[in-house]
């Protein structure tokens, strides 16, 4: 079997289950579905389809804004996705870009996590219940000064 027709096979049986926001928000109140809830959905169907996932990220930028209680971290990420056989053959998707606040030491981890989250998504064209996460929250952060390399 190809690495194409593995990766459909995975695809239709996503297709039947979908991945539903079963998280809540309590600050915004808002339902989500995170990484860990597309990663424990996948882990097993890429398992059982012989396919492993080698993720790629470039092009990360760093900048530090000021928040309401103290500074806040914001990463953006690149990431391409390289879905691969046991045969060797392989496909790679993306690019797909994650970005994330934090105002301690996770915002890398959030990003790479998003560019992840909606590179599943994107490529395996899940069923999600709902629309496609919050829009409507919004992070208070002051105007940004020119960008930091960190």
């Amino acid at each position: 079997m190809s690495i194409n027709e593995r990766m459909v096979a995975v695809s239709k049986r996503i297709a039947t289950e979908g991945i539903g926001k079963t998280r809540k928000n309590t600050h915004q109140g808002y339902n989500f579905r995170g990484v860990d809830e597309v990663m424990n959905a996948f882990a097993p169907l890429l398992a059982d389809a012989g396919i492993y996932l080698r993720p790629s990220y470039s092009e990360r930028t760093v900048v530090e804004r000021q928040g309401k209680s103290g500074a806040l971290i914001y990463v953006t990420v690149k990431g391409d996705f390289t879905f691969t056989d046991d045969k060797g053959e392989a496909v790679t998707v993306g690019p797909f870009y994650g970005e994330a606040m934090d105002s301690g030491d996770k915002a890398t981890n959030k990003a790479m996590s998003a560019a992840y989250k909606y590179a599943a998504l994107m490529t395996f064209a899940i069923p999600t219940e709902g629309d496609n996460d919050a829009d409507a929250t919004t992070h208070e952060v002051a105007p940004a000064k020119p960008a930091q390399q960190r």
